[in-house]
This record gives C-alpha cells, structure tokens and sequence, in this order.
C-alpha cells in the first residue's frame, strides 16, 4: 500500500485527488490549512516548520512516503502594471516556494521508486492577460520541477507536472469544464504508471493546447539537460 502527501486538499481538485488515490487503496494524507477531518493533517505551505511537522506526522504512521502531491495553489488576476504587490508576493509563495518548502521536508523520507507530482497549469506554458502573476508563479514551477528532476533522479525519485484545462473546481472562478473527480482520477492514474512522461496534459482541452504549442512532454528537455550536465530525470531501471 503506498502512502500520499497531498497538499492543498481540503477542497476543489485536492479533495478530489485524496478520493482518487484513496480509491485505489492508498494510504492518504490530506494536507489542509485547517484539519477538520480525521484523515486531514494541518498543513501550511508558506512555513517550513508546519511542513516539516506534516511530513513528520505522515512518517510516525506509514514510515515512509511514495507519492508526494503538490496541490496547494492561490490565483491573483489583473493586469501585471495594477497588481499589489504583497499579493504578487503571496501568490509566489504559495504556489511557487510552498511546492519547494514541501518537497525539501518531504524528499528525505520518500522511498525509492516514488513520485513528486506538481499541479501546474496551462498557465505554466501560456501567459495570458490580466494572468501575468498566476502565470509568473507556475512558469517558475516548471523550472524548478526540471532541475529537480534531473536532482532527485539519483536517489531513485521522479518528478511529473500536470497542467490541468478549465477544471469544475469555482478555483480562478471556472465553474465549467472537466469534472475534479475525472482530473484526479486521470493524474493518479498516471502517477501510478511507470511509463508517464515528465509533463502531461490533463483535459481535452488541455490536450489541445499541447498540440498546437507542440509542447515537449519531457524527452527533449530532458535531452538537452543530458548533453550539457550528463544527468537525465528519471530514475535508472532497477532503482
């Protein structure tokens, strides 16, 4: 039985995402700035103590960590010149320092052969108007999640990025589109697969979108990290 950290799940596709995984008979722990459940731990990603307490927690019961699920996300929107500043700053630290201060309590008791999975956005590849922040934050997670690809690969770890379409979640106000329980049911599935590429659409239209950027799933990121460093992101076989 695997065990799941998932930050950011106390609603929306976090929620969604602890079912998911819950489904396929792993051992969940739901991550939330309030715990009020009795399989939710306290969780704040803006404070590297409160991280450390999470994870801390997660290893007393379960020993151990599989898959690790960066979730926790806020959305600024207007345009880049009339943005608050202190909300630009928020926005960075949750979505952009909260997936790092996790990961950096977690990766020490993760087992070999597990995943770090970041919940990115079509943001992450497209800036669009009145989105300048949300995109700045989620553009700097898919950096940060190639050098930590090619940093963890050693220690047998993975990393993958989902970026989820429009999403039924009433996050950024999208009250349409693809179901939460189909989104998390998607990424657990490819969480769970050993094939999965580093970056992955999640959504038709999502879908769409990669084609028409023809965006690189991985292979020819990964490559070109390989000839300059010599170090690839996945794990060797056997590890």
């Amino acid at each position: 039985m695997s065990t799941v950290l998932i930050s950011g799940a106390s609603r929306g596709l976090g929620q969604a995402l602890a079912g998911a995984f819950r489904d396929t008979g792993a051992s969940v722990f739901s991550g939330a700035r309030e715990a009020t459940g009795p399989n939710d731990i306290e969780l704040n990603v803006r404070s590297i103590p409160s991280c450390e307490e999470a994870v801390r927690r997660v290893v007393a019961v379960d020993r151990g960590i599989d898959v690790l699920v960066n979730n926790a996300g806020v959305h600024l929107g207007g345009p880049v010149t009339s943005l608050d500043q202190d909300a630009f700053k928020e926005t960075l630290d949750v979505n952009l320092l909260g997936a790092w201060r996790l990961t950096k309590a977690a990766v020490p008791h993760m087992r070999r052969g597990g995943t770090i999975a970041m919940i990115s956005s079509l943001s992450g590849l497209v800036g669009l108007p009145d989105d300048g922040a949300y995109a700045a934050s989620k553009f700097a997670l898919e950096g940060l999640s190639q050098s930590l690809a090619a940093e963890v690969a050693p220690l047998g770890l993975r990393v993958l990025i989902f970026e989820p379409g429009r999403v039924a979640t009433e996050f950024a106000g999208v009250t349409d589109g693809l179901a939460p329980e189909i989104a998390a049911r998607d990424i657990a599935d490819a969480i769970r697969r050993r094939d999965t590429p580093f970056r992955n659409p999640i959504g038709a239209d999502a879908a769409r979108v990669f084609e028409a950027l023809d965006v690189d799933r991985g292979e020819r990121s990964e490559a070109l990290v390989r000839a300059v460093t010599g170090c690839g992101w996945q794990p060797r076989p056997g590890e």
